[in-house]
């Protein structure tokens, strides 16, 4: 953020935003001057990840279009599985089985706003039969009521 050019890009946003200044009144030096030079401060990941503004491509979707987004991409691809008569035991392999979810992850990997996994993933879930087992801040394990191999 200290380079001049994005200060002035921030700057002339700001403006057009707000409706008054003068970009020609405008030097980064003054501002650059101003912050301070930490050479070793390290940046955390929540720091990056926790309030990032979302311009991805589920920019403009509402909840609704998320949670079938959610639907197709997670759920329905071990539906599939659950309800076969494949017999997969290991807890990992299913969400059905109790596969531990990240929310953070689910919404990196489907390139999902921030925060949209931890609001929709319970509601989706409720769709096949699966309630939490496991609810915590940042995971989930679902469990469900349904027998292996019957669709619904």
């Amino acid at each position: 953020m200290g380079k001049a050019a994005d200060l002035k890009l921030l700057f002339q946003a700001l403006i057009l935003q707000f409706g008054f200044g003068k970009i020609g009144s405008f030097r980064a030096s003054n501002i650059t001057a101003r912050i301070p030079k930490y050479k070793t401060v390290k940046i955390k990941d929540v720091d990056l990840n926790d309030y990032a503004l979302y311009s991805g491509k589920y920019s403009g979707y509402d909840d609704e279009e998320l949670m079938e987004v959610i639907d197709t991409e997670l759920f329905e691809p071990d539906e599939g599985t659950f309800s076969s008569l494949a017999f997969v035991t290991d807890r990992e392999a299913l969400i059905h089985n109790g596969k531990l979810l990240h929310y953070k992850q689910i919404d990196r990997r489907l390139n999902l706003p921030p925060g949209t996994a931890k609001r929709l993933l319970k509601v989706v879930a409720m769709r096949y039969q699966l309630a939490p087992e496991l609810d915590n801040e940042n995971v989930v394990r679902f469990k469900t009521t349904r027998q292996r191999g019957v669709r619904w």
